[in-house]
């Protein structure tokens, strides 16, 4: 936060995601020019994608491991001004050899049978409609704290491995980018494989 304002981005709004039981009584407009909120979390943080009470058209999501860089360009295609969203290809050696990727995709393809690309939370400009409409089915189908997301999906795996699953517990950029392919929205976005060109 207290960087802020020595870097050039495009973000005109901070959420910060608090647990109920911190105490924060500090006042961000000493540190930065961009309006700050502080939002206590009423689910676990996993779920901030979907519990985030956002205003603006799009947003971004970060933790507090990342800085933002001294210059923050987001990408979008020329003339038509649609957002550039890197992906993994979810091939073996990107994604498949690895437990927690693996299992992105597979619960991508929940939404979309097939599904093949693995977007980074933290790559993603999601838009605040979207975002809503896919979290309400979310949220439908696994629970207001992903409580379902594999007990009422995979009984029989989550009886043999339970806690012992390797994957996300909350929704991710990858599986809204897989709800709005079933949608047919997601001409919204231009993507770019990551693997051939970077991020």
């Amino acid at each position: 936060i207290r960087s802020l304002d020595s870097k050039d981005h495009p973000f005109s709004k901070v959420i910060i995601m608090i647990p109920p039981s911190a105490t924060n009584d500090h006042d961000y407009s000493i540190y930065t020019k961009v309006p700050v909120t502080l939002q206590f979390r009423d689910a676990p943080d996993f779920m901030d994608l979907c519990s985030a009470e956002v205003s603006t058209e799009w947003f971004m999501i970060t933790n507090s491991y990342h800085l933002v860089a001294n210059h923050v360009d987001l990408m979008f295609t020329p003339g038509k001004f649609v957002p550039v969203i890197p992906f993994t290809p979810a091939t073996y050696p990107f994604c498949l050899k690895y437990p927690y990727c693996n299992e992105i995709v597979k619960l991508s393809q929940r939404w979309n049978p097939g599904h093949k690309q693995v977007v980074q939370d933290m790559d993603m400009l999601y838009n605040t409609i979207q975002r809503n409409e896919f979290c309400n089915e979310w949220i439908e189908r696994n629970g207001e704290n992903g409580e379902d997301l594999y007990i009422k999906h995979e009984p029989v795996r989550y009886r043999h491995r339970g806690e012992k699953i390797i994957g996300p517990k909350g929704p991710t950029g990858t599986d809204y980018f897989a709800y709005l392919i079933r949608e047919k929205k997601d001409g919204m976005y231009k993507m770019t494989d990551r693997s051939l060109y970077g991020a």
